[in-house]
């Protein structure tokens, strides 16, 4: 595709970054350490092998790295070239479409996105 050909984008900085790393970590951690602390090890025992304390370590121990990649992971998708990326590909923090518009507005020199306009400054 030629640089003629390419769509340019528009993707605002996602608000809130250190949230949404809090976010994943709290939806991967809760069934993370759910799985590997509570239902792996009655899976191990069911099958006859001994779960002791070094397995259980082990067990919570990939709980925490699972949970801590998330959460890394999490805040990479934050960066601005990231999510700009992202959003190219049609995963980022909004749809391709809107971004597109975005920057379509923002080469006319339309105001995007629209300001609120509470009624108070308009002429009757």
């Amino acid at each position: 595709m030629g640089d003629h050909e390419k769509q340019a984008i528009a993707v605002e900085p996602i608000w809130f970054q250190t949230q949404r790393v809090l976010r994943t970590v709290v939806q991967v951690g809760i069934p993370a350490f759910i799985a590997f602390a509570g239902v792996l090890p009655t899976i191990i025992s069911a099958a006859g092998l001994p779960v002791d304390g070094k397995v259980y370590l082990w067990l919570v121990s990939a709980a925490a790295v699972v949970t801590a990649v998330a959460g890394g992971l999490s805040r990479v998708m934050a960066i601005p070239a990231v999510n700009q990326w992202l959003t190219t590909i049609g995963l980022g923090s909004v749809p391709k479409a809107a971004a597109v518009r975005q920057a379509t507005a923002k080469q006319v020199g339309e105001v995007s996105p629209p300001q609120i306009v509470d009624g108070s400054d308009q002429v009757s």
